[in-house]
């Protein structure tokens, strides 16, 4: 038997939280690895992403008369001990003696007039301060990151906090901001005064518990640099809006000063102006309401309830009868409990991004028109949802939108056929922001894998438009000012012929670069087309050099995933269980998003980095059959554009099999850095060896 020690740090942001100790005796370290997640797991510890602890660290073995018994929990341990510079040997934290107070009422033995005067104690370690000046870049931004005020000095306490934080790669807001910061070099030369001003101000624009991406946190700290002095709490103001401008115009610094009664209610209006998901609700575009109404959540809560009433009966939505209205009230205010259609809609565009800039004619003509019953299922009713809602003049709706709304046009709600899948078929429009369901339920079966390919594009029409030249002028402008005689950076094992391959292996991010090729790695609970996506990683980058640029990376429910039509299997649950602590941890986190959500910010996402707008960007994923497909399935369930076009799907096994006709197979020699099966990580790795067969194939 061998004898095992273990550290279960905890972690900053857990304040309450103790570190602890534990040893125990295993024959193996794969059994020591198990047993200590069963001590754990049976005292109610929780490790990991979204824990309170970080995952168990082995250490070197500690013989001490105070060891604690085997397979306990010692919270005091760190208390007594620390780890070593090498980070695996323990020592003793060594105390401080207490100074002995003198006793009272007792005369000195040998009086001496000429003594010393009494020396005071040195302070403790706790009390010792240190200079903020001399701390490195990361922590001296993490020294003002943790504090309500400026602070020139840091005590002991506060300088393990700080160290905790810069290595605790389980904040995701903590490492994105520092790796934002470093590539932003102008923050670098800000004093202690501005620093504490710039990290005050990233956390009124990104909340702390949230999970901000790289890519605009990047955005804002060069905006926040570039913004004069004076200009930038208007800057900030704008961001908390969800305004991301990029500097602060003439007209917004003319803007006259708010009275205290309307900041307390700007204030009050920009806490509404997100969804139950945390994206932003809108609010700032001009609606038909017109520009003295008020449109927050609660008028939209209002709106739908008028939605709901618009069904049964007919009125004009923009001069209501009082009847009409307090019933409407009613149903939100008093009742909304017992109207369960208004609270599967009010749960479904309460989540919805941008929803406060649709009209009121768009969401009650939308609510008005739906097929009976479809509230009953969330997945449909959401398809409907984002397929309906695309409404673009928003103060000034098409009228037959605005006679739909109000009766004028008489549409009978479509009845479901049993049969049909309302996630299979489309909608037909009818106007601007209002779509006839009746095809909803009688459309033709799509292809195998649910290509929404029109009947006339057959195979024979697909092969004449590639050969017309639409791939090749996609290819030629993803060739554009690139060459192919670019120096390779050699990696182990590639092949004596191999030229030095050109693969960056960090995560430097150039804001200005934007890139045509993506690579994408999904985590699913099942391996047919339609298994459930539980998480989404992707990244831009450039073959001809191995750059990397722009990172995605989202979390999603499996019962979301579920919930619009994804079907797991048992084969792969059964293989996600014996994957490692630290991938299954990934994918449990509290914060997981729904599915359409999730890709929707996947469409933004391309949408602001691509080089040349999302119809050119080529999607590459691991196998013909999965990453591609998988996802292009869950856009079609959801009822949500897919930006990409088919003929622009990559496949990164095909190219690994190309590389090893030239002999190279880089897959496996390049590093992988990160937790194997997280999406993000693994899209980095195939980024990496797929450049590497690239510039091989392309010098050839």
């Amino acid at each position: 038997m061998n004898t095992y020690a273990y550290l279960i740090k905890a972690k900053a942001k857990a304040t309450e939280a103790k570190s602890l100790f534990c040893w125990l005796s295993a024959k193996s370290d794969s059994r020591a690895e198990r047993e200590i997640l069963n001590i754990l797991e049976d005292n109610g510890i929780e490790v990991g992403r979204g824990a309170d602890h970080q995952l168990p660290v082995r250490t070197d073995w500690h013989v001490v008369d105070d060891l604690p018994e085997e397979g306990v929990l010692d919270d005091t341990w760190c208390e007594r001990y620390q780890l070593a510079e090498n980070g695996t040997s323990w020592q003793a934290i060594l105390q401080t003696p207490p100074v002995s107070e003198p006793e009272e009422n007792i005369e000195a033995t040998e009086p001496n007039n000429n003594a010393a005067e009494s020396v005071s104690p040195p302070p403790a370690e706790d009390e010792l301060e240190h200079p903020v000046a001399q701390l490195s870049f990361r922590k001296k931004l993490l020294s003002q990151f943790i504090c309500h005020d400026i602070t020139h000095h840091v005590n002991h306490a506060q300088r393990i906090q700080i160290a905790e934080l810069e290595l605790d790669q389980d904040n995701y807001y903590v490492q994105n901001m520092l790796l934002a910061a470093e590539n932003t070099p102008e923050v670098k030369s800000l004093s202690t005064n501005s620093i504490w001003k710039f990290t005050d101000a990233v956390k009124k624009v990104f909340l702390v518990d949230s999970r901000p991406e790289l890519g605009l946190l990047m955005q804002f700290m060069k905006a926040w640099m570039q913004t004069p002095h004076i200009d930038r709490g208007l800057l900030v103001k704008e961001w908390v809006a969800g305004n991301r401008i990029s500097s602060v115009t003439p007209m917004m610094k003319a803007a006259p000063p708010l009275s205290v009664v309307d900041a307390v209610r700007e204030e009050a209006a920009s806490e509404k102006l997100k969804t139950e998901t945390g994206t932003t609700a809108g609010g700032g575009q001009l609606t038909d309401r017109g520009s003295e109404f008020t449109h927050d959540m609660k008028s939209l809560q209002l709106d739908i309830a008028l939605g709901v009433i618009s069904r049964s009966m007919d009125f004009d939505i923009y001069n209501l009868e009082g009847g009409v209205y307090r019933r409407a009230k009613e149903i939100r205010d008093t009742r909304p409990n017992s109207h369960d259609e208004y609270l599967a809609w009010l749960g479904r565009l309460n989540k919805c991004a941008g929803i406060l800039d649709y009209s009121r004619a768009a969401i009650i003509a939308m609510i008005k028109t739906a097929p009976d019953e479809l509230w009953r299922t969330p997945g449909a009713l959401q398809g409907y949802i984002n397929s309906t809602l695309v409404e673009t003049n928003h103060a000034n709706p098409s009228a037959e939108t605005v006679a739909i709304a109000c009766g004028a046009v008489k549409t009978e709600p479509k009845q479901p056929s049993p049969a049909a899948s309302p996630a299979e078929d489309q909608l037909v429009k009818i106007s601007a922001g209002v779509f006839d369901a009746s095809a909803l339920f009688n459309a033709a079966p799509k292809n195998e894998i649910n290509e929404a390919i029109s009947p006339a594009e057959t195979a024979e029409n697909v092969q004449m438009e590639e050969n017309n030249g639409d791939e090749a002028e996609a290819d030629n402008e993803v060739q554009v000012g690139e060459t192919a005689d670019d120096t390779i950076e050699s990696g182990a094992g590639i092949g004596e012929q191999a030229d030095p391959l050109n693969n960056d292996t960090g995560h430097q991010i150039e804001e200005s670069e934007f890139y045509t090729h993506l690579m994408v790695d999904t985590e699913t609970m099942g391996s047919n087309p339609d298994a459930p996506i539980i998480s989404i990683g992707a990244v831009f980058f450039d073959p001809n050099t191995g750059r990397t640029g722009s990172e995605f990376y989202k979390v999603i429910g499996l019962e979301s995933a579920m919930e619009f039509g994804g079907v797991p299997d048992a084969g792969t649950i059964l293989w996600w269980m014996k994957q490692s602590s630290e991938a299954r941890s990934a994918l449990l986190i509290d914060d997981a998003i729904p599915l359409d959500d999730a890709l929707l910010q996947f469409n933004d996402f391309i949408s602001e980095n691509s080089a040349n707008g999302p119809g050119t960007v080529q999607i590459w994923g691991n196998g013909a059959t999965f990453d591609n497909v998988l996802l292009r399935q869950s856009y079609h369930r959801a009822n949500i554009p897919c930006l990409w076009k088919f003929r622009n799907d990559r496949d990164v096994r095909t190219i690994v099999e190309m590389g090893k006709a030239v002999g190279i197979n880089p897959r496996y020699e390049i590093p992988f850095e990160g937790d194997q099966h997280n999406a993000l990580a693994d899209a980095y790795h195939q980024a990496k060896y797929v450049s590497a067969i690239w510039q091989r194939l392309i010098q050839n």
